[in-house]
């Protein structure tokens, strides 16, 4: 089976590229401007103005990770966040939203406690969950959301 193809966003024009995996080796550029492409391995922050480009407009799978700084289980699940991002770089695009700066999006996604985490598939959510767990426990949710 063919491994599936890698989005990556270009950092000059903002255009979604389709990467096949087995040519990310080769530098690939942008097919708009041909600007060389970066393949990020680390969770983006996002804020409210950037949540429907980074989300809602993504053409591939989004882990929505909404936290707060002063949350312990949040501090502590960062590495397992980190780790999942790396690992899963070009196909599942992690999204962080610190709900102590990003009040106005927490309300409008009904955010009630933190850590909690919405998976969006093609701009729509597929998912939803609240609460801390283990890196093994996030990758198996992401994996069994429809």
């Amino acid at each position: 089976m063919a491994e599936s193809p890698v989005l990556l966003r270009c950092p000059s024009c903002g255009a979604v590229n389709r990467v096949p995996a087995a040519r990310l080796a080769e530098h690939p550029k942008c097919g708009r401007c041909g600007a060389a492409l970066s393949f990020p391995g680390a969770p983006v922050n996002v804020t409210d103005s950037m949540f429907p480009r980074e989300v809602l407009q993504w053409p591939g799978t989004v882990l929505v990770q909404f936290w707060s700084p002063r949350c312990g289980i949040c501090r502590t699940m960062a590495a397992s966040i980190q780790e999942v991002a790396r690992k899963r770089a070009g196909r599942l695009k992690v999204a962080l939203v610190n709900v102590d700066t990003e009040q106005p999006l927490a309300y409008r996604f009904r955010i009630q406690g933190v850590p909690t985490f919405l998976l969006y598939r093609n701009g729509v959510k597929v998912n939803e969950i609240t609460g801390g767990m283990q890196e093994y426990q996030l990758e198996s949710w992401i994996d069994s959301s429809p």
